[in-house]
């Protein structure tokens, strides 16, 4: 169990990732930050290894996870120093114009 952060243990545990993705805690005690290794077995970025670093805040499950991708790509929602641009990892606030998807406390980390 995280400290402070009880919610994240069941939602590590709970992750059912593909075969082509490998989830790497370079610290077995600290559950807050980890790495998701993706290796692409179709499509564009098949053959590509893209390495993105999670940091879980405290606030968790309240406050999305910090992710940033380490591997230079160019996808449309990656920018040029790795910072990703998801909807479900930004705060919800009033958007003129229709809802978007947002983090809220319902979120966790396999809807990442």
């Amino acid at each position: 169990v995280v400290p402070n952060c009880p919610c994240l243990s069941p939602d590590i545990n709970e992750l059912n990732l593909p075969k082509t993705c490998e989830i790497d805690f370079s610290d077995q005690d600290d559950l807050l930050h980890f790495r998701l290794l993706i290796c692409p077995d179709e499509g564009f970025y098949k053959g590509g290894k893209f390495v993105f670093s999670f940091k879980v805040g405290q606030g968790y499950p309240h406050d999305p996870p910090k992710v940033k991708c380490e591997t230079m790509v160019y996808h449309p929602n990656i920018d040029l120093e790795g910072n990703v641009c998801l909807n479900i990892l930004r705060w919800a606030t009033g958007t003129p114009g229709g809802a978007i998807s947002t983090w809220g406390a319902t979120e966790h980390l396999g809807g990442v």
